[in-house]
């Protein structure tokens, strides 16, 4: 439709230019009027119903479609735009009815019942309880491929279902009839909620599923799906295009009508599309701001914050030589600068950054000394050893080798993996490199990865070391710490197991409020004590927006459209006029 209109503008003033009369200044005036719309129509800011058409980029294709499926950031976001669950988690923190409408806990605790409301999957066939008890059987079936079987744990035999231990009809999950769905526990678990707002907890359309299994490859028709897009087109490593649900559920809630997706590794085009108003936002959970340029933007941008729960960490192999040796791992994590870390990433603006950021234009939030970040345990900041310390580093790692009947010749066979997906990979990467080779006079060798190569060797665990990260999709504690309860869970990559560990998540499912916080933190002390993951630092969000949006967008999740604060204002203003006069900027309205 925009691209009829701009002929038709283009046609119009191609004929008066034409007229001999016309002066030359006025035909200059009419060119400039037709590429300012030119820029108009082609802007990133374009509005469909007054709510904007929004442009995305991301680093990486998903590496699934399907929510059982499910497990890399990329794959998650696709889900929370694609599907839904029986509750979803807002931008504020709150957790809300989505598909179910409403749901009652017995008193001990032990048994939910959830109640659907009258929804729809996208091919007008309604969605029933059991697409849900057939969509979570099919991830705890022992033969299904899923990574995500752990968070299931507090369902009633979910692990033994998993394991093969006991039939999948003996699981806590049972759909009483087409609008009911009841289950029942292992243990009260106050997080359940949250833990329900998970991407795997959303149901697939079993129907389409079993009729033609390949719909998850497919687009349009094909891909059947409830939650409030649908996916239009995929170009695999090119574009994504998803378009409003005409089935989604009746809401309040707004969705921007169309989302494009670019798939774009290199950071440094995708702020060239941001800065050509080609993309509407950088620095979300797909994308980041290459470091390099962060003090050029600073002198025309302002940039926005928002807390994370975002770490970035080294996974250790403790399933073999030399990291099986508990002293060892944390040799190598005492022996690490965080301090430095942080300059690096702050490019050299140090400063005390146990409790503030560098500068808001720097993605490093909080060097970590702890696993679990601050934003998980109500701002909770304990620090479980000390950053830096090298001598009892040393101390360590002879007690540790000696133990072992080994010497640092070990050593030099071990290589520290990583791949570009964490942010400023390259240049932690050789950092710490050189901390190891200056602190024990130990020189690691550094290969990076493709991420999915990444994936498989933690999966296989061909590896000794990895640096990585993840991002909690749920907001408590247990999100990081659960996939370390048992070595044989899929996403414990470590191998690591430890009895008292275990025995404090347990307790902690029969406690509330502080009491609960504090016993997972006991849980996180002995985990970091064993050190089967070395911590590095916690980021938050620090992005740019287009100063165009006149709606703030959530940087996860479904991407709701809600009114900005009087903060976001300011900074969307300031960006405004500090950039008037970048062309590629406009608002226009159909």
């Amino acid at each position: 439709m925009k691209y009829r209109i701009l002929n038709k503008v283009l046609v119009f003033f191609s004929w008066i230019i034409k007229k001999p009369r016309k002066l030359f200044i006025q035909k200059t005036r009419i060119v400039v009027f037709v590429i300012l719309c030119v820029a108009k129509l082609t802007s990133s800011a374009l509005l469909k119903n007054n709510l904007p058409v929004l442009n995305l980029n991301m680093k990486t294709a998903p590496k699934t479609f399907d929510c059982r499926k499910a497990a890399d950031v990329f794959s998650s976001q696709m889900i929370f735009l694609l599907f839904e669950g029986l509750v979803k988690r807002y931008p504020d923190g709150s957790i809300q009815l989505a598909q179910a409408k409403s749901y009652t806990v017995s008193d001990d605790k032990f048994t939910y019942t959830f109640t659907l409301g009258d929804n729809y999957w996208s091919n007008g066939k309604p969605v029933t309880a059991y697409d849900f008890e057939q969509s979570w059987k099919d991830i705890l079936n022992p033969n299904f491929p899923s990574t995500g079987d752990y968070l299931f744990a507090p369902i009633k035999n979910a692990k033994k279902a998993k394991e093969g231990l006991v039939p999948l009809d003996q699981l806590g999950i049972k759909a009483l009839d087409e609008k009911n769905l009841v289950i029942e526990l292992e243990h009260p678990t106050p997080y359940l909620l949250k833990l329900f707002t998970l991407p795997r907890f959303a149901p697939i359309n079993v129907e389409q599923d079993r009729k033609n299994p390949n719909w998850v490859y497919q687009t349009g028709a094909q891909f059947v799906c409830n939650g409030p897009f649908i996916l239009e087109s995929f170009k695999q490593d090119d574009q994504i295009v998803l378009t409003s649900n005409p089935y989604y559920r009746k809401t309040k809630d707004k969705h921007p009508p169309k989302i494009t997706f670019n798939i774009v590794e290199n950071d440094h085009i995708t702020l060239e599309m941001f800065k050509k108003g080609k993309v509407d936002i950088i620095g979300d959970s797909l994308t980041s701001i290459p470091l390099e340029e962060i003090s050029a933007l600073e002198k025309k941008w302002t940039f926005n914050s928002e807390v994370q729960p975002y770490s970035v960490f080294i996974y250790l192999n403790t399933t073999k030589q030399p990291f099986n040796n508990a002293k060892i791992r944390k040799a190598f994590s005492l022996a690490i600068d965080r301090q430095e870390l942080m300059g690096i990433l702050g490019k050299g603006c140090k400063r005390n950054i146990k409790t503030n950021a560098i500068s808001l234009a720097y993605k490093a939030g909080l060097s970590a000394t702890n696993l679990v970040a601050p934003c998980l345990k109500e701002g909770r900041c304990s620090e479980f050893f000390k950053d830096n310390d090298v001598i009892q580093a040393n101390i360590l790692l002879n007690e540790g080798m000696s133990e072992l009947g080994i010497t640092k010749d070990v050593f030099k066979s071990l290589t520290f993996l990583y791949y570009s997906r964490v942010y400023g990979a390259d240049e932690i990467a050789q950092v710490i490199q050189q901390q190891w080779a200056k602190a024990f006079g130990i020189f690691i060798k550094l290969e990076k990865l493709d991420f999915s190569i990444a994936i498989d060797k933690l999966d296989n665990k061909d590896y000794s070391m990895c640096l990585s990260s993840w991002l909690a999709f749920y907001d408590d504690p247990m999100n990081v710490l659960e996939k370390f309860k048992y070595k044989n869970y899929t996403m414990n990559y470590t191998g690591w197991e430890h009895p008292k560990f275990i025995d404090l998540l347990n307790r902690s499912d029969y406690e509330e409020g502080d009491k609960r916080l504090l016993t997972l933190e006991k849980a996180e002390k002995v985990l970091i004590d064993d050190m089967p993951v070395i911590p590095l630092y916690h980021r938050n969000y620090v992005y740019l927006m287009n100063p165009e949006l006149e709606f703030n967008v959530s940087l996860w999740g479904d991407r709701l459209l809600f009114p900005f604060t009087p903060e976001q204002k300011e900074v969307q203003k300031e960006n405004k006029r500090s950039n008037k006069k970048n062309s590629y900027f406009f608002k226009f309205t159909k």
